[in-house]
């Protein structure tokens, strides 16, 4: 039976002379299978990196381990904080918009208010 093209792509990756971060998703991609079926079954990343580093199947670090797992099951990204701020933004406009009131914004802090010029009613 013909090895699926990942197979081959990682058994290539291993004899050529590439970066590190190349063999390692080489050598996690030839294990993605088993390590689905570890979570699966409840494993903890610790316990799957521990056994595939003891038996040699993947040579690199416990960190580089979690962000190969955490890639693979969320491919896409969240958006970062600013980009939730302008997507927030942006909604708050369409809605203003629709109802033709303007948002009342304060930019005032509460507490207290220095004001150069002195109250007389409040000096005594």
């Amino acid at each position: 039976m013909k090895k699926k093209l990942s197979e081959r792509i990682a058994e290539r990756a291993k004899l050529k002379q590439h970066s590190r971060n190349a063999k390692n998703r080489a050598q996690f991609l030839n294990v993605r299978d088993e390590i689905q079926e570890a979570l699966d079954e409840k494993w903890t990343l610790k316990d799957i990196w521990e056994t595939l580093h003891i038996e040699g199947t993947i040579t690199f670090s416990y960190e580089a381990f979690r962000k190969h797992v955490n890639a693979w099951q969320n491919p896409s990204k969240p958006p970062t904080n600013e980009k939730r701020e302008a997507q927030t933004n942006k909604d708050d406009d369409k809605k203003n918009a629709t109802t033709g009131t303007k948002p009342e914004k304060s930019f005032e802090l509460p507490g207290f208010k220095y004001n150069p010029i002195p109250n007389k009613e409040e000096l005594y």
